[in-house]
């Protein structure tokens, strides 16, 4: 089953996301598990941790995921498993999830970057 949708995601630790993100999934039985491939992208949000200047960045996701769809959700709501509900996948749980994982630890605008941590700095002759 192939999944094509535009999924909100939640604000979390001053930064937004205005824009839905664009969430392109396949979905599989595999010995018994639910098999998750595809890619979830977002435009972020927030103040640079220096300057407090708006930055924009994206989050690009490539989800890989396998769930036990027997799993009991109820049992266990921030388990593994807690994307998948009897026969119910919720998408935009697993959005949210992955993208909120991949977000950096602070953000920087480019004036505040130090090349150093990009490897990306001039090296002296």
């Amino acid at each position: 089953m192939e999944i094509e949708d535009e999924v909100p995601i939640e604000s979390f630790e001053g930064i937004i996301f205005e824009r839905p993100a664009q969430v392109r999934l396949v979905l599989k039985s595999l010995d018994g598990w639910l098999e998750v491939r595809g890619t979830i992208a977002a435009q972020a949000q927030a103040e640079c941790d220096v300057c407090l200047e708006r930055v924009e960045f994206d989050v690009h996701v490539n989800a890989d995921e396998r769930f036990d769809p027997h799993g009991d959700r109820g049992a266990d709501p921030f388990g593994e498993g807690n994307v998948v509900a009897g026969t119910r996948f919720d998408v935009a749980d697993l959005a949210q999830q992955v993208v909120l994982s991949a977000l950096p630890m602070g953000v920087r605008c480019p004036r505040h970057v130090d090349s150093r941590l990009l490897g990306t700095e001039k090296k002296e002759r």
